[in-house]
C-alpha cells in the first residue's frame, strides 16, 4: 500500500475525515483480487476443494472476469445432484463480491495508517506500510480496459521515497491477454505466511506485464492434459540507490492444473541490466538460456549477465468428508545446474478449513528454510537472494522481494484464521524463527540507499501476530498486532511490540 502525511497529534482530522467520507458507498474497486485479500482468497481456495470453482490459484491478483467464469464453467459441469456443496458461505462471498465489482466502474478512495514503527513482518494479508502513511486514488473501469492513479505519502525512518505513485496501473485486453503497465502487488506462490518467488513483502515495482485474461483448459487433445493454465510475463526497473543502479526485473511463471485437485507452478526472475552492465542482444539471449553462471558458463565472476532464481511450487487441494484440505509446498533454486534449479530454499505447509459457529475458520501449518541447498542439499550462506555483482540482493527499498524472512532463515508457523460473515476476518500466527543462520551480511548498500531489513546477527525469536479487520464507516479498518520475545536488530534495534491500523474507504460513482 502506498501513501498526505499524518501524525498522531493530528487525531482531531484523521477522524474528521471519517466522517465526512461516511455516508457514500463502499464496494470493490478493482478489476483483480488483489494479492493480500485474504478473505477472498480464503473462499477461493475452499471453492476449488470443493470443486466449485474451475482455474488457478497460485498466482495473484487473479481477475474477476477469471474467477466469475470459472464459478460458472465449474457449477455447469456438476451433475445435477452434486451442485448443493456449492451452495455454501464461501459461495454467497464470491457472488456478492462479483457484484460488487462488476458495479464499481469508477470512484475515488482514500486510505490512512499509523504504526509505533515500519512492520518489519508481512503475510498474505494487508497491513499498515510504514509509521505514517496516506493515499488518494482515482480509478475506472471499462469492459476491455482499467485504470488506477494512486499518489501517497509514507513518512518513515528508513525508505527515503515520501511520495509514491505505488498501486497506480493502466491495462488493457487484447484478445484472450492482459497487458499492463504499473506498479501492483504480486503473490507467486502457495504459501499463507510466506513466499519464496515473489510476494507482497516489498513495495511493487513498476513496470510492464502480460498475462493470461482466462485461464481456461486448451481445446486441443494434445493439449488438454494441462487443464486451465496461467502465464505471466513481467518486466520492471528497481531504484536507482543500489550497487547496480536500475537493475531490471525480468519474471515469468506458468502455471497450470493437470488434475482437478493438483496445481503446479514455475517460476523464472531475473534480475539484469543496469548502469554499467551490459543490456545489448547478446546479454539478454545469455539471462534467457540461463548462460549467467561464472566460470562454468564462461564468464569472469563479476561479469554474469544476470543473476537468476527459479524453482516449482504446487498445491494439492483436497476435500475429503467435505472438510477442504491442503498441502502446498515450493522450492526455489538460487543458481542452475544440468538445466535445473541448484541451492534451493524449500518452504511446506499444510491447511484445513472447518465451519464452526457462524462463519468458517482455516488452521495452517507452514515451514520455510532459506539457507541455500535446504533439505536436499549442502547447506550454503550467503547465498539465496544474494550475488556477487547484483550485490543490493534480490531487494527493493532494502525489503525482499520475496520471503518476509530474508535469507539465511529456519521458521516453522502456526495460524488460524476466522472468517466470519458479516466482514470481519480476524487472524492469529505463531512463528518460531532463526534469522540470519550463522550471523554474516553479504548485502552492499549504496551509499544513499534504503537499509536492509535483515536481522544483523543470527536471532532465535518467537513472533506472536494478531491481524484484524473489520467494516468502519463505509470503509475496512485494518489491525495489525506483533510482538516478539526479544527485540530484532536489523540496522538498529527495533521495539519489541509494533502496533498499527489502517483504514481504506472507496466511494464510487
Amino acid at each position: 500500500m502506498s501513501v498526505v502525511p499524518f501524525s498522531l497529534r493530528s487525531t482531531r482530522w484523521y477522524f474528521a475525515g471519517f466522517a465526512l467520507l461516511a455516508a457514500s458507498s463502499a464496494q470493490a474497486s478493482s478489476p483483480w483480487v488483489s494479492a493480500g485479500d485474504l478473505a477472498a482468497r480464503h473462499h477461493i481456495e475452499v471453492l476449488q476443494s470443493q470443486g466449485c470453482l474451475e482455474g488457478v490459484t497460485l498466482s495473484w491478483p487473479i481477475s474477476w472476469a477469471a474467477l466469475m467464469k470459472g464459478y460458472r464453467l465449474a457449477r455447469h459441469s456438476l451433475p445435477e445432484g452434486e451442485t448443493e456443496r456449492c451452495e455454501s458461505q464461501h459461495a454467497a462471498f464470491l457472488e456478492k463480491a462479483l457484484r460488487q465489482a462488476k458495479q464499481s466502474t469508477r470512484g475515488a478512495s482514500i486510505t490512512l495508517g499509523v504504526a509505533n514503527q515500519e512492520p518489519l513482518y508481512t503475510s498474505f494479508d494487508t497491513q499498515v506500510e510504514d509509521e505514517q502513511t496516506s493515499q488518494v486514488t482515482l480509478y475506472g473501469m471499462g469492459d476491455r480496459w482499467a485504470g488506477r492513479l494512486a499518489i501517497g505519502y509514507v513518512d518513515g525512518d528508513r525508505d527515503n521515497e515520501y511520495v509514491r505513485m505505488d498501486d497506480s496501473y493502466l491495462a488493457g485486453i487484447v484478445g484472450n491477454w492482459q497487458l499492463g503497465v504499473g506498479a501492483i502487488d504480486r503473490w507467486w506462490g502457495p504459501g499463507w505466511q510466506s513466499s519464496l518467488a515473489l510476494s507482497n513483502n516489498a513495495r511493487p515495482i513498476p513496470g510492464v506485464w502480460l498475462s493470461r485474461q482466462m485461464p481456461l483448459a486448451p481445446q486441443s487433445p494434445w493439449l488438454s492434459w494441462i487443464g486451465p493454465w496461467d502465464l505471466q510475463f513481467i518486466a520492471g526497473r528497481q531504484e536507482q540507490d543500489r550497487a547496480v543502479p536500475d537493475a531490471h526485473v525480468l519474471g515469468a511463471r506458468f502455471v497450470f492444473k493437470p488434475l482437478d485437485s493438483l496445481q503446479i507452478g514455475l517460476t523464472r526472475l531475473a534480475q539484469w541490466g543496469g548502469e554499467g552492465r551490459p543490456q545489448n542482444f547478446q546479454a539478454f539471449w545469455d539471462a534467457t538460456i540461463g548462460r549467467d553462471n561464472g566460470e562454468s558458463s564462461g564468464f569472469d565472476d563479476d561479469d554474469d549477465p544476470s543473476n537468476q532464481i527459479g524453482g516449482v511450487d504446487f498445491r494439492l487441494s483436497l476435500n475429503p468428508g467435505d472438510v477442504p484440505l491442503g498441502i502446498y509446498g515450493q522450492f526455489i533454486g538460487e543458481d542452475e545446474a544440468g538445466g535445473l534449479p541448484s541451492k534451493r530454499s524449500s518452504l511446506a505447509g499444510i491447511d484445513i478449513v472447518t465451519g464452526w459457529g457462524k462463519g468458517s475458520q482455516r488452521f495452517f501449518a507452514e515451514a520455510t528454510e532459506t539457507v541455500a541447498g535446504s533439505w536436499f542439499g549442502d547447506r550454503r550462506h550467503n547465498v539465496m537472494y544474494e550475488h556477487s555483482t547484483y550485490k543490493t540482493g534480490f531487494r527493493y527499498h532494502g525489503r525482499n522481494l520475496a520471503s518476509t524472512w530474508e535469507g539465511d532463515a529456519k521458521v516453522t508457523t502456526l495460524g488460524v484464521q476466522q472468517f466470519f460473515r458479516n466482514d470481519v476476518t480476524v487472524s492469529l500466527s505463531l512463528s518460531r524463527a532463526t534469522l540470519n543462520d550463522e550471523g554474516s551480511t553479504r548485502a552492499v548498500l549504496h551509499i544513499d540507499g534504503d537499509e536492509i531489513l535483515q536481522a544483523a546477527d543470527e536471532q532465535d525469536i518467537t513472533l506472536a501476530e494478531l491481524r484484524i479487520g473489520h467494516p468502519l464507516l463505509g470503509g475496512r479498518l485494518n489491525w495489525l498486532l506483533s510482538t516478539t520475545n526479544e527485540a530484532v536488530v536489523t540496522y538498529e534495534k527495533r521495539e519489541r511490540f509494533t502496533a498499527g491500523l489502517q483504514w481504506t474507504r472507496d466511494i464510487n460513482w
